[in-house]
């Protein structure tokens, strides 16, 4: 199959776009349709990052901070760990059809399942629990002493005939070989779509059966559904339900336009959950589980989170009924270093700022915000004695090291005692990796 390398968000012209596309307008038509394509000004933008999946081409769409491919094939593969790691935590894929004409969000999400479960939990069985008279296996005393007479001897019962019992694991279960089938299927595939390496997996051949061999497609659901309903271990439930949903979509697969996609449209999600993860946030932590530099306060309840401290809006009726808003502005990361509140968010933004150019800067509400999150959190800054606060953008580069680039300020909010905003690069690829090792980053390499 073909692989192309696509930047999230360049600026490609229609003949490149269909060029890359092997000149299906089709496919085009159906990229824009669902916003995986947006047409600016005769030019055209992917706003996506991942994997797409078309007939006999691969598109492999990195993120926007990527400056150069010279190493492209191991940032993409880092890129898909990430996106694998996030997708297992925040939207692991549906049983239901709920895809869209002619596109699968979770098609690849469900074969890749079936491969990283079979290694970390075998294939799908049923274990038989056999009784005998005499055999081998463990003594149900139960049944010894309830089906046979005892013989007494100096005081005590002995009995001629023990009844006993063992499990086997049938191999030859349908859903057994059902699975196997599957699992070998979706490896195959994986395989020759090059996926497979691309999310660190070996092959598996486990059979060498058809669909055909158990039946036709409504006698397989069938049976999956009968199999369902009288199955409980929920991680076995997993995997009927994903056989089930996995077989019953697999023929709208069949259709040479029909595109298949692994990844997401909103990267700055997964940068501002990754940021809030290796730089230890603490929003959501409860007030009593907090380090702080002095005792809680006892005006603050314990079980009240960080979040919590943030007020919401009031609409108020002529003075006479108030409204609390929903929602209210949110900070992406609040820690603590030495002493100091640390208020840091985190920006999907390709910024360019040094002594000649200003380009691709967040927009005046963004620096708003962030000074009102200090404003939200200045009376427990100062109950609790801290000693500072340090307030930062944090923007990914395609460099290697963490630098402080300067700072913005808006004299209106910075007039009233509050801190300027940091401008903090860092290295995404290094981000990236602490995400996916599960480590975490200390404060001070950010040299607030």
């Amino acid at each position: 199959m073909k692989n192309v390398y696509i930047k999230e968000l360049k600026h490609y012209s229609r003949r490149k776009i269909l060029e890359i596309l092997q000149n299906d307008e089709n496919i085009l038509d159906k990229l824009l349709k669902y916003d995986i394509v947006k047409s600016i000004n005769e030019s055209y933008q992917f706003v996506y990052v991942g994997v797409i999946i078309i007939e006999n081409i691969i598109l492999n769409i990195y993120p926007k901070y990527i400056t150069s491919e010279s190493n492209i094939k191991d940032d993409f593969k880092q890129v898909i760990q990430v996106i694998k790691k996030y997708n297992r935590f925040h939207d692991d894929f549906r049983y239901q059809n709920d895809e869209l004409e002619d596109i699968s969000y979770n098609r690849l999400s469900m074969m890749l399942f079936f491969v990283e479960d079979y290694f970390e939990n075998g294939v799908y069985s049923n274990i038989q629990n056999i009784l005998q008279t005499n055999g081998n296996g463990e003594i149900n005393w139960n049944r010894t002493v309830n089906e046979n007479v005892a013989i007494l001897k100096d005081g005590k019962p002995y009995y001629t005939d023990l009844q006993t019992k063992y499990k086997i694991n049938d191999l030859f279960d349908y859903f057994r070989l059902l699975h196997e089938y599957v699992i070998t299927e979706c490896s195959i595939y994986l395989e020759k779509t090059g996926l497979l390496e691309l999310f660190d997996l070996t092959p598996v051949e486990l059979s060498d059966k058809q669909q055909d061999d158990f039946g036709d497609i409504e006698l397989i659901l069938k049976r999956l559904q009968k199999e369902l309903n009288v199955e409980f271990n929920t991680h076995k439930q997993k995997i009927l339900q994903s056989m089930h949903s996995y077989l019953s979509n697999k023929n709208a697969h069949t259709n040479e336009n029909y595109l298949t996609l692994y990844g997401t449209s909103t990267y700055h999600v997964i940068w501002e959950a990754m940021c809030a993860y290796v730089f230890g946030d603490k929003l959501h932590k409860r007030l009593k589980d907090l380090t702080l530099p002095v005792n809680l306060n006892p005006k603050y309840s314990p079980n009240n989170k960080l979040i919590d401290l943030i007020k919401k809006p009031k609409w108020i009726y002529k003075n006479i009924h108030e409204h609390e808003a929903d929602g209210t502005f949110i900070p992406d990361i609040v820690t603590f270093h030495e002493d100091e509140f640390v208020i840091l968010d985190a920006k999907y933004y390709n910024l360019k700022f040094d002594m000649g150019k200003l380009d691709g800067q967040p927009g005046l509400e963004s620096i708003t915000k962030q000074y009102l999150y200090e404003l939200a959190f200045r009376e427990f800054i100062k109950d609790h004695e801290f000693k500072g606060v340090k307030n930062a953008f944090l923007f990914p580069s395609y460099e290697r090291e963490i630098e402080n680039k300067g700072n913005v300020k808006l004299d209106i909010l910075s007039n009233k005692k509050l801190e300027d905003i940091q401008v903090i690069i860092l290295p995404a690829g290094e981000i990236n990796q602490l995400y996916i090792d599960n480590k975490l980053v200390k404060i001070e390499k950010l040299d607030l």
